[in-house]
């Protein structure tokens, strides 16, 4: 057998052994790959199930109305106004019923909807969705809530599920109760679509293993997906996870349960093993037919090889070593033949080069890459040293702020200063837009103003003259400022205040309120830098001791999250209310932990700026 002839099946037989073992190789890791990737969308499947189940059934709604009810300055009409208006908006609750120990006939509420599709089957609306109490007393107990029994109108075709709380009597004057029916129908279209959707059995069950949304029950405890479920439902251990699984008829399944936290359910997602590995097979037949193409272009490629590419190839392997090693000035000797070992010669020498090229204009970008960062990083430094980093003590106030920018450097501000031995200014800003040039913008506003206030000491003047000096400033730069600016008489308690269009602050007024609300608005007024001329209206009020005052940028009520729903104006109420005892430092970064928790997993949208004044 000749040097050729050997060579030829040595090279074929290096170029089948790896396609081979790193075809089987690559077969398994996808197989592994995709059982990993379809465990984890199965997870992912029954966890919003089970989410959706919560959303479903949840009581918010009920919690909203029973305050409403309990609140003793709501007559009748009022209440059962609200009853209807909740019945015509929450469009699963078709029904809410208020029972009052002593009266017979309960006052109910059906859904228009839904009673004329109850009509339509022949059914009486109210006696079909009324809860007589002896059922309210045995479905709630000794609890203040309760979530379930689910029932199944055959008739109707409606699967229905009873929420009931119970009424404070101390504030609604009689032992009552406040229950709803809400229907799941709508959940079960869900689950349907989702099923056609991603080809998976998605089962509902109960404690005892039988089927949800089967008007038989069907008992499905013996399957082995089934009886794990059942176990932690039984056990209370709402813990989700993946099972494979192999059915009586020897088909290979995977499965996932998961469970919601309102309702004694269990929640199943099945897949056929076939169609979690569809991709494998297919890999498969191709893995073959590249074998056979594969071989085919071994056999002419080795004997390429062996008559002609062996010592040529030797040298452009040892080039390539040398270049791989970083020695980008090296260059192999590409004589003038047209053949490919020739052109392959020419072509890494240009890729050498161009390599060499890329590397130093590489050097050159990051470079001015760091450069651009050090300066925002000090544009950022130089910004933050505008605002106060400590602040007063006085026996008479407490005050913090924080601003936090979207970008390295913003156009939010805020300043606290002490304009005379009695009177202390408190200033919030919010430029229009974001980035350096809102920051340029603030820094001259920021300038102007500390310049204006010191000559005045009335909030209106000062932000009317500043108007009138920012306009003559701008220069068609076309941008403005929304402020709000308040003098704090420390003596007497009076709070004088004025805004250039920037939204009014909350405040806690001990004489009127035990909770936050929003300042009034004022009338006359306008964002600073647009028009010269107009003239800030003014407004004033009291503080006593322990009253709270809570200026904030738009910043903080735009943050959105995931869903691109807005925290708003009555989160922020919310949160100002619940950390109403903290200090003045607590409570506003407790306020911005919050928001950013809220925007988890979306960047932030807004410069945010908070500065609070508490009254001791």
């Amino acid at each position: 057998m000749s040097l050729r002839t050997k060579l030829l099946i040595f090279s074929i037989i290096l170029a089948l052994i790896p396609v081979v073992i790193v075809g089987t190789r690559m077969i398994q890791i996808t197989k592994d790959e995709l059982k990993s990737s379809a465990n984890e969308q199965l997870s992912v499947v029954a966890r919003q199930v089970a989410q959706d189940i919560d959303n479903a059934t949840q009581l918010a709604p009920l919690r909203l109305i029973q305050k409403a009810v309990e609140n003793k300055n709501l007559g009748g009409k009022e209440k059962l106004s609200l009853l209807t208006e909740v019945i015509k908006n929450v469009t699963d609750i078709v029904s809410v019923q208020i029972s009052v120990e002593g009266y017979a006939d309960p006052m109910l509420v059906n859904q228009v909807e839904f009673s004329d599709h109850l009509k339509k089957a022949a059914l009486d609306p109210s006696d079909t969705l009324k809860l007589n109490p002896d059922r309210i007393t045995d479905l709630l107990g000794d609890k203040d809530a309760f979530t379930g029994d689910l029932v199944y109108v055959r008739e109707a075709d409606a699967w229905l599920i009873t929420a009931i709380l119970r009424l404070d009597e101390k504030k609604f004057g009689y032992p009552a109760t406040l229950s709803a029916r809400i229907n799941l129908n709508g959940l079960k279209r869900s689950i349907e679509k989702d099923q056609r959707t991603h080809k998976n059995f998605i089962t509902l069950i109960d404690s005892d293993g039988r089927q949800i949304f089967d008007p038989d029950r069907t008992d499905l405890s013996r399957r082995k997906l089934v009886e794990t479920t059942i176990k932690f439902l039984n056990a209370d251990a709402r813990i989700s996870g993946v099972e494979p699984y192999d059915r009586p008829s020897g088909e290979k399944m995977l499965g996932a349960y998961d469970f919601p936290t309102t309702l004694n359910w269990g929640v199943n997602v099945e897949k056929r093993g076939t169609d979690a590995y569809m991709a494998v097979n297919e890999m498969v037949r191709d893995w073959q037919f590249s074998i056979v193409v594969g071989f085919l272009f071994a056999v002419l490629g080795a004997i390429v090889v062996s008559v002609s590419l062996t010592r040529p190839l030797f040298r452009l392997t040892q080039a390539a070593r040398r270049i791989s090693g970083g020695d980008l000035s090296f260059r192999i000797d590409a004589k003038s033949k047209k053949d490919e070992i020739s052109q392959l010669s020419q072509t890494f020498n240009k890729m050498v080069g161009d390599l060499q090229q890329y590397m130093n204009d590489l050097e050159e970008t990051t470079k001015a890459k760091e450069r651009v960062e050090s300066e925002l990083n000090l544009a950022r430094d130089i910004q933050q040293s505008f605002l106060p980093k400590t602040f007063p003590e006085t026996g008479r106030i407490e005050i913090w702020g924080k601003c936090d920018p979207a970008r390295e450097v913003g156009g939010d501000y805020f300043d606290f200063f002490q304009l005379d031995d009695q009177h202390f200014g408190m200033v919030i800003g919010d430029v229009s837009g974001k980035g350096v040039g809102a920051a340029l913008f603030m820094a001259v506003s920021r300038t102007l103003f500390r310049i204006l206030s010191a000559q005045d000491h009335s909030p209106s003047r000062v932000l009317t003259e500043f108007n009138d000096r920012l306009v003559a400033l701008d220069q068609g730069a076309n941008m403005f400022i929304t402020m709000f600016y308040g003098v704090f008489n420390t003596e007497t308690g009076q709070l004088s205040y004025s805004t250039a269009g920037h939204n009014m602050p909350y405040a806690k007024l001990s004489e009127e309120s035990e909770t936050f609300r929003m300042f009034p608005p004022i009338e006359q007024t306008m964002v600073a830098g647009i028009m010269d001329g107009m003239s800030m209206g003014s407004a004033e009020t009291w503080l006593n001791s322990g009253d709270i005052i809570v200026l904030y940028t738009d910043g903080m009520t735009e943050a959105i999250d995931e869903q691109e729903e807005e925290f708003g104006e009555e989160r922020l109420e919310e949160l100002l209310n619940s950390y109403a005892g903290f200090s003045a430092q607590d409570m506003g970064e407790k306020v911005i932990e919050d928001v950013k928790r809220f925007q988890t997993g979306m960047p932030q949208f807004d410069d945010m700026t908070m500065l609070i004044l508490k009254v001791k």
